[in-house]
């Protein structure tokens, strides 16, 4: 119970952090944590629907009403994948590079204040474990499906 509780307690922390900076550039909470995560991941690899809907856990309605939500206040736009063009890149516009420092300089004041008197052999450590939990949590969902879609076919 206390894991579960103190990492609730932390991104509790962590999304109030970035509700202020958010509501200066005028983006509600979800948008904004779907912006910084396009913001962070795009630099590593393209960021498709998907990518959304696994990160935040969200069902594909809910991605796309609030990737059309950025889309329409013109922080983002989706273009065809040069590999296939039935796959949507999301990429941001240049309105949001206009936030895209803001959002950038809040997350790496966060994440020196997270960091703050950590080691680099703890930082290590505590990705490693968490990355497990994470691992933990998908293959748990994973197996809900399997066994959702077998109840289903069973009837």
């Amino acid at each position: 119970m206390d894991t579960g509780k103190m990492i609730n307690r932390i991104s509790n922390r962590l999304r109030r952090r970035s509700a202020k900076i958010q509501a200066t550039v005028g983006i509600s909470g979800a948008q904004g944590m779907i912006l910084d995560y396009i913001l962070v991941e795009s630099v590593n690899h393209p960021i498709y629907q998907k990518d959304v809907e696994k990160e935040f856990g969200l069902r594909p309605s809910t991605a796309t009403g609030v990737l059309n939500e950025l889309e329409q206040k013109g922080m983002i736009r989706r273009e065809a994948d040069p590999g296939d063009g039935r796959r949507k890149k999301i990429v941001f516009t240049r309105q949001a590079q206009a936030i895209n420092q803001k959002l950038k300089s809040q997350i790496l004041e966060s994440e020196e204040l997270l960091l703050k008197g950590i080691s680099e052999e703890e930082r290590r450590i505590f990705m490693d474990i968490s990355a497990r939990m994470l691992e933990n949590l998908d293959q748990d969902i994973e197996a809900s499906k399997t066994k959702e879609k077998k109840a289903e076919n069973g009837r």
